[in-house]
C-alpha cells in the first residue's frame, strides 16, 4: 500500500447513510471507488464531471457566473490548442515520463 494518501471528511448520519444506499443501488462496490471515480473525473478535466462542479459552483455561490465562464472559455481553448497541435493524452504521458526519468527528485 505504497504511495497511497486517505481522504477524510465528515458528513452528517443520515446522509451518510443515503449515500450507501445510493452506491449500493448505482453498483458500487465501495465508497472509495466512487470517490476515486471523482477524483479521476475531476483531475482529467471530464467534460460531464466540469459541468456539473460549474452548476454546482453557481447554484452554491462558490464562484461568479463571470468566472466559470472564464474557465470554460480557458478549458474550451485548451483543448482546441491540444488538437491543433495534435496532442492527445498519451503523448502527455510520454512528456511526463520523459520529465519523470530526468528529474526523478520533482
Amino acid at each position: 500500500m505504497k504511495n497511497r494518501s486517505a481522504v477524510t471528511f465528515y458528513l452528517n448520519s443520515r446522509l451518510h447513510e443515503d449515500l450507501k444506499i445510493r452506491l449500493h443501488y448505482d453498483g458500487f462496490n465501495t465508497q472509495s471507488n466512487f470517490f476515486r471515480a471523482c477524483v479521476v473525473s475531476y483531475l482529467e478535466k471530464d467534460e460531464k464531471f466540469m459541468k456539473f462542479l460549474d452548476h454546482y459552483k453557481i447554484n452554491e455561490k462558490l464562484q461568479s457566473k463571470a468566472n466559470i465562464r472564464k474557465s470554460v472559455k480557458l478549458r474550451e481553448t485548451g483543448q482546441g490548442l491540444m488538437k491543433k497541435l495534435g496532442i492527445d493524452d498519451e503523448e502527455i504521458e510520454n512528456i511526463f515520463d520523459l520529465i519523470e526519468e530526468e528529474l526523478p527528485d520533482l
